[in-house]
């Protein structure tokens, strides 16, 4: 199971952090919260503790980036480039067209 550490700085800067595997257990923990965000400025999701990414996992990340985006606020990836596995996801699901990665 995955543990997620989600917390927001003074500027409304979202700062996610996920180790373990992104999956449908990282989607139930996380929903809640992401839908209870309120005025944000832009959210990062740290990948570097991930090991892997499935299907529902890129649905945690997309879930992210629209939630994001209703309350005005940008979304970036980082840590994906050092785990060769994630980072091979990140580009075959096309996820480096449509989030800022770092």
């Amino acid at each position: 199971m995955a543990k997620v550490h989600l917390t927001v700085d003074r500027d409304r800067d979202v700062h996610i952090t996920i180790v373990g595997p992104l999956n449908h257990t990282t989607w139930s923990s996380i929903r809640r919260e992401c839908y209870e965000l309120e005025d944000i400025r832009s959210v990062s999701i740290n990948l570097s503790g991930v090991q892997s990414i499935d299907s529902a996992g890129i649905g945690v990340l997309l879930m992210i980036r629209e939630c994001a985006e209703k309350k005005n606020g940008k979304v970036m990836i980082t840590g994906a480039m050092k785990n060769p596995n994630v980072n091979q996801i990140v580009k075959l699901a096309h996820l480096d067209k449509i989030f800022t990665i770092e």
